[in-house]
């Protein structure tokens, strides 16, 4: 099936998401997350209140994090490799501000039109998923963490991060210019592998403005409601092709048509 940002190859791909205890891949979740913003655009542009981002968006954070809060030990390095990295760097650079203003990501909304953006972290690279909702008016940062346990401080690191680089990237792209200027902080809340799922949960209970409450959370009807959600879902796309004009075109191969004898120049 066609989800546009990534191929289920098999029936194993909705297996791995309906059982209990069995993590999600960044696949997984940015499946959901691209559910989540093609139900979004259903509303009228004056209504709309939220985007979610892609996995990736994380790798452009920690890239241009790592660019400008440097280890003391790179302080020694030659004016060649600071080049060289500030090249590099700027890839990550212009994808953040492109996925502000609204591009990069399929079905995506610019920043300026929405209240908040739901971001999928993984923690520490110890593949626990956290769900980290930016509230652009408040310049608030809140996360939402299925772990009730120790490691709920853990990702720290990961929300400072988004802190300390995103304030930048919002001025540089003209996100202030275009929406009320309005202060940051961050908030705290696993239970086996099932931190993908409730990553899930999270989001669509905030996108539909439904109160949470854990002790309502079945984590075994969620797995398999959600495997079967997007099962259905890709069969209608397949089916019925549904298209956004906000997806990546497909690209159209180059042609190349020779000129006629009498149309050509020669150069001597």
């Amino acid at each position: 099936m066609d989800f546009v940002v990534a191929f289920s190859l098999d029936k194993n791909w909705f297996y791995t998401m309906s059982q209990p205890k069995k993590c999600w891949t960044d696949e997984h979740i940015d499946v959901f997350f691209y559910y989540l913003r093609k139900k979004s655009k259903l509303r009228r542009m004056d209504q709309y209140r939220y985007t979610t981002l892609n996995c990736l968006f994380n790798s452009h954070i920690n890239n241009a994090h790592t660019r400008y809060y440097n280890s003391p030990a790179d302080d020694i390095i030659s004016t060649q490799e600071h080049i060289a990295r500030g090249v590099a760097v700027s890839i990550h650079e212009r994808s953040i501000i492109n996925i502000i203003n609204g591009f990069s990501i399929p079905a995506t909304l610019p920043w300026h039109l929405v209240d908040e953006v739901y971001i999928s972290v993984n923690c520490d690279e110890e593949f626990h998923w956290v769900l980290t909702v930016m509230v652009l008016r408040k310049r608030l940062i809140k996360v939402y963490d299925s772990d009730f346990g120790p490691r709920k401080k853990v990702h720290s690191g990961d929300i400072k991060k988004l802190s300390q680089i995103l304030p930048n990237y919002l001025h540089d792209s003209g996100f202030f210019e275009k929406s009320e200027r309005t202060d940051w902080a961050a908030l705290d809340v696993y239970k086996d592998n099932d931190c993908g799922m409730f990553v899930a949960t999270f989001a669509e209970f905030l996108s539909d403005e439904i109160n949470m409450s854990y002790d309502s959370f079945g984590s075994d009807y969620l797995h398999k409601r959600y495997a079967t959600l997007l099962w259905k879902y890709g069969l209608d796309k397949a089916k019925a092709g549904y298209v956004s004009d906000n997806d990546d075109l497909p690209k159209l191969k180059s042609v190349f048509n020779p000129a006629a004898e009498n149309e050509l120049v020669n150069v001597g």
